[in-house]
């Protein structure tokens, strides 16, 4: 029998999932000839594929979702852009509903502009903003702030934000 895997699940499945054992599912007891009815934990990974738009073409990334059953998608406001948000146990939390987002949304990823090194014409090193997705999981709230405040509209017309959907929140 397998169940979904809970945060419980995962702390007993610890020793597991730092041998590697990742992949698509389940805790469940699993014997070997060296570890009898061990746990067995896995990890769901939700792939996506995010189009940052304006030339900045399309990545595709991975989440592990912070919620069982939750859902993700991509969610894109023009700049500037007013967006209700607070930490909240390390996460990116909304706090107020709109037409796309609602209160208890996590947001997961956003749009943001870095800096790359380039060559002009193959001569000279220059450095170059480019768009960027930003994972916000874990992030000081000081640099979620700051990646926020570099979609303006001086550089970009829309921001892409990667949201992850509690099933409460459904």
């Amino acid at each position: 029998m397998t169940t979904a895997c809970s945060r419980r699940g995962l702390l007993a499945c610890g020793v597991v999932l730092l041998l590697g054992t990742l992949a698509e599912g389940y805790c469940g007891a699993r014997g070997s000839a060296l570890f009898p009815r061990q746990p067995r934990c896995v990890a769901r990974m939700e792939e996506l594929a995010v189009d940052l738009g304006e030339g900045a073409g399309a990545i595709a990334v991975n989440f592990q979702p912070i919620v069982d059953d939750s859902e993700f998608f991509v969610a894109r406001f023009p700049v500037p852009f007013d967006l209700n948000v607070e930490p909240r146990d390390g996460q990116v939390v909304v706090t107020k509903s709109d037409d796309q987002l609602r209160e208890g949304d996590i947001v997961r990823a956003t749009s943001t502009f870095s800096m790359r090194m380039d060559t002009s014409f193959g001569l000279l090193p220059a450095a170059k903003k480019v768009k960027a997705l930003f994972d916000l999981t874990g992030k000081e709230w000081e640099d979620v702030v700051k990646a926020f405040q570099e979609n303006r509209k001086s550089v970009t017309n829309e921001v892409v934000l990667v949201i992850e959907r509690p099933p409460s929140v459904a």
